[in-house]
């Protein structure tokens, strides 16, 4: 009699997991935000009303690590189509397996491939359904090129490259980059040239947009068009790449002192270490600079050794990299050290140390 009624039992619970599905309904491609993962049609074919829970494992797809486990609270799913969502499921316990995924800020998944699977059980964790589905996980926008600015014909080359990160920032917490400049034979088109000819200069190590070309590497030649391009990755993964844009030289190179005086200096954070005087020649003064701020208009100032303010500067400012290019008035001495100065929302000084040679 007691094996009858498992049989019977047994036979039950199949017919109900055959009558009750998982329909996730998340974008296949896309920037992913954490809540959207418990956006699920659950489908009860049966005339009876289960009290229920749902866990989740996600993996990623390239390794098949576990990066991110989750389970519900109970609710109720009645007979029919049962939409569900973050709101209808509380309260939500995550386990992060990954630190990437306990760091994240705006809720958002990080770039990469990922596998979701779903189970759904009763109180005495039998299961009704499971699922799975992938999806991949991709910023707004790529990284995109800001200098050289493309098809430039240059009087000198260049001695930076620059870009703008991949957004938004709150979806990366190991972002770094890598940069490919190569040279673009007869009758190629840029992209090709990225793809087919072997790099006149490369790193994958980049952890800041901008690089200062090495006085070591590869020199580019007079008249000969090259294509480059960067591509970023948060950790391991894919976080997309920008296009591809091309540069020439129109002059000889000049000298190094020449070529160094088109470089930007960085203004740090006070807390962070300081790198010495910066000594600039030329007649303009450059500066980068990484915002956290939102747009805003603020006033860069000019300070001497005595901290007496010598210039001011109404500047509009940009969250991300800005690159200013101050015209050296009369009231900067040569040889003379001086200090540039912004303060942000917080109150925390960004300065860098400079002279004019």
């Amino acid at each position: 009699m007691r094996k009858l009624f498992f049989i019977l039992m047994m036979l039950t619970v199949q017919f109900c997991t055959a009558q009750v599905s998982l329909q996730p309904s998340i974008p296949v491609v896309g920037l992913l935000q954490k809540d959207q993962l418990w956006n699920i049609l659950v489908v009860n074919s049966t005339n009876q009303e289960y009290n229920c829970r749902l866990e989740l494992v996600l993996q990623d797809r390239m390794t098949s690590q576990e990066v991110l486990t989750a389970s519900t609270g109970f609710f109720r799913v009645a007979p029919g189509a049962n939409p569900i969502n973050i709101n209808s499921l509380n309260p939500v316990q995550y386990n992060y397996i990954s630190t990437n995924f306990n760091s994240r800020v705006q809720n958002l998944i990080p770039a990469g491939n990922y596998i979701a699977c779903y189970n759904l059980t009763v109180r005495d964790g039998t299961s009704l359904a499971n699922e799975c589905t992938s999806f991949d996980s991709e910023p707004l926008s790529p990284p995109m090129l800001a200098f050289p600015a493309d098809s430039s014909e240059l009087n000198l080359s260049p001695a930076q490259f620059s870009w703008m990160p991949p957004t938004p920032d709150g979806m990366f917490s190991r972002l770094h980059y890598e940069i490919l400049i190569t040279e673009i034979s007869s009758n190629q088109k840029p992209g090709e040239a990225v793809e087919q000819n072997i790099p006149l200069y490369s790193n994958g190590n980049l952890f800041s947009n901008l690089l200062n070309y090495p006085s070591s590497a590869i020199a580019f030649e007079k008249n000969k068009w090259y294509a480059w391009q960067v591509i970023a990755r948060d950790d391991r993964n894919y976080a997309g790449k920008s296009e591809t844009w091309t540069f020439k030289i129109t002059q000889e190179n000049k000298t190094e002192s020449s070529t160094e005086s088109q470089s930007y200096v960085l203004i740090k954070n006070n807390k962070e270490i300081t790198e010495g005087i910066h000594h600039i020649t030329g007649d303009t003064l450059r500066f980068k600079y990484y915002s956290f701020d939102k747009e805003r208009d603020q006033t860069i100032q000019f300070l001497n050794t005595e901290n007496e303010v010598v210039q001011e500067v109404r500047q509009k400012i940009i969250y991300g990299d800005n690159f200013f290019n101050f015209k050296a008035s009369d009231v900067f001495k040569k040889e003379r050290v001086y200090t540039i100065l912004i303060t942000d929302s917080k109150e925390d000084k960004h300065t860098a140390l400079f002279s004019i040679q």
